[in-house]
């Protein structure tokens, strides 16, 4: 079965101004997407747009200002990070009356560990779509192989088949046109966060109980913050990027002057 997407815009901000310029713009949530400015040249007035999906929700159609896949991520991980932060000292405390923890209060790891694991997945998860969000349509990777062959890579090739930490070092830098992160203070910890994600999402049993350990150790909380600390490398280089998700700095809203915006939508829609 086939689903169908129906998606509208929403005019949610108007302003007067005569300029074609980036802003900042009030948003009410920070893991929404950036909105779309347009300045109308007729009225000299400017309106910032959000798309929105038409869904069925218990029967009934609603329309919901589509997320940031990357903000959405964001945002798991670290309520996820807090929660896991709250169940260690749980451990803490326990561990200073007993070394051991089994039967009825093993609750409290399995829920750490539960917290731990989704903060991990989708602090990676925020760069992962951060990196495809980024890579325009018509652009084409070129790898040379270890026996000299060329390789060609479109935009879908990339996600299905390099790994985001080349991604991040090597594609990001050529389409920005910027430094790679290679050398970054966060470089190390952000292999580290690939590996452990790979090692949960790819379980291997011959390492499970090593990557267990790990996740108990403080320095998974570096991991984690390692995939902030990336985005903002890239997402400060330009802060009216409309794919660049908010909450990092001062976002802005690029506005595109045109001689009507209604008519400007109907060709775009």
């Amino acid at each position: 079965m086939e689903l169908e997407i129906n998606t509208v815009m929403v005019c949610v901000h108007t302003t007067s101004n005569s300029e074609e310029e980036s802003r900042s713009v009030p948003t009410p949530d920070i893991r929404s997407n950036k909105p779309i400015g347009f300045h109308d040249q007729e009225d000299n007035n400017t309106a910032f747009f959000q798309k929105l999906v038409m869904a069925k929700f218990n029967g009934q159609d609603i329309s919901i200002a589509i997320p940031n896949e990357i903000s959405l991520s964001l945002s798991i991980s670290k309520k996820s990070m807090i929660a896991a932060d709250n169940k260690r000292e749980e451990i803490k405390k326990h561990a200073a009356d007993r070394n051991a923890i089994f039967e009825s209060d093993v609750k409290i790891a399995y829920d750490f560990l539960e917290e731990i694991q989704k903060s991990v997945v989708f602090a990676y998860k925020a760069v992962e779509s951060f990196c495809n969000a980024s890579i325009p349509d018509g652009y084409v990777y070129k790898k040379t192989t270890s026996k000299g062959i060329v390789e060609h890579y479109g935009k879908e090739q990339i996600e299905r088949w390099i790994n985001t930490s080349e991604k991040v070092s090597i594609i990001l830098p050529e389409i920005l046109v910027c430094g790679s992160p290679t050398e970054q203070k966060f470089w190390g910890d952000f292999k580290n966060l690939e590996r452990i994600r790979n090692e949960l999402i790819h379980s291997k049993s011959i390492n499970s109980a090593e990557i267990l350990a790990e996740l108990f150790s403080d320095v998974v909380i570096r991991y984690v913050g390692s995939s902030v600390a990336l985005l903002e490398f890239f997402i400060k280089l330009d802060p009216a990027n409309p794919i660049f998700p908010l909450g990092f700095g001062k976002s802005k809203i690029k506005i595109i002057s045109v001689p009507d915006v209604e008519e400007y939508l109907q060709k775009i829609g």
